[in-house]
C-alpha cells in the first residue's frame, strides 16, 4: 500500500444528534463504519489518524485516537481545533444540516394538536474549513450522499467547497459493508462500482497519498 508522506489525518464519522429536549433528538442512520475504515486505512498506510466520531452503536477501532462528539456544533468545534495538527481531513460524517432553533431544558409535554418544530441551519463544516488559513496545504476530502448516485451533485460540491477529492455514494451504504461509489477529483472521475468499504477506504487513502506527495 502506498505510504502517506504527511501522516496526520482528521477523519469525521457517524451521525450527529441534535437535541429537541433532554429526551428527544434528530438523528440519521449513519453508523460511522465508513469513517472507521478510513481511519484504519490511514494507519495501515503509515499515517496517524484522529477519528472524530458522532453517536453510534459501533465501537471505534483499537489503537486509533478517537474524539467522541454528539452534535454538529461539537463536530465543527473538534474539526477546527484539529486543523493546525492535520495534513488532511476526510469528512465521512453525516452531519445534520439543521438543528432545533430553541432546544428545551425540560421534556416537551404532549399537547392536543400538532407540533411545529423550528429548525435553524448548522454550520457547513467544509465551507468553513475552506475559508480558514490552516486549509492551505491540506488535502481535504468530502462525501456526497444522495438517494441514488448523483455525480453532478458531487461535482458541484467538489467545486463549491474547493475540495481535493469527493466520494459520491448513496443511502444504501448506511449500515452496509459494501456500497456503490465513485471518487471525483478536480479533473477525473473514478467509478468504482460496488466495493467493500475497506477497499474504498484504501483507494481513497492511496489517492490522498498521491496528492500529499505533490504538496
Amino acid at each position: 500500500m502506498q505510504k502517506i508522506p504527511s501522516p496526520r489525518i482528521l477523519v469525521t464519522a457517524g451521525p450527529t444528534a441534535e437535541d429537541i429536549d433532554p429526551v428527544r433528538f434528530i438523528c440519521n442512520r449513519s453508523t460511522g463504519r465508513m469513517g472507521m475504515e478510513v481511519a484504519l486505512a490511514v494507519k495501515q498506510a503509515g499515517g496517524t489518524p484522529r477519528l472524530i466520531l458522532g453517536p453510534t452503536h459501533l465501537a471505534p477501532p483499537d489503537g486509533i485516537e478517537t474524539v467522541h462528539v454528539r452534535s454538529a456544533a461539537d463536530m465543527h468545534r473538534e474539526v477546527v481545533a484539529g486543523l493546525a495538527w492535520a495534513d488532511g481531513l476526510v469528512m465521512t460524517a453525516a452531519v445534520a444540516d439543521y438543528t432545533p432553533a430553541e432546544p428545551l431544558s425540560t421534556k416537551l409535554k404532549k399537547g392536543d394538536g400538532d407540533l411545529v418544530l423550528r429548525l435553524k441551519r448548522t454550520v457547513d463544516i467544509l465551507a468553513d474549513v475552506r475559508a480558514r488559513p490552516e486549509r492551505a496545504g491540506m488535502v481535504v476530502v468530502g462525501f456526497s450522499l444522495d438517494v441514488d448516485m448523483n455525480l453532478d451533485e458531487g461535482r458541484r460540491k467538489l467545486i463549491d467547497k474547493d475540495l481535493d477529492l469527493i466520494v459520491v455514494n448513496s443511502v444504501t451504504s448506511f449500515g452496509a459493508g459494501r456500497e456503490t461509489a465513485a471518487i471525483l477529483s478536480q479533473d477525473s472521475v473514478t467509478e468504482l462500482g460496488e466495493i467493500d468499504k475497506s477497499a474504498l477506504a484504501a483507494r481513497l487513502v492511496a489517492s490522498m497519498a498521491t496528492l500529499l506527495q505533490q504538496e
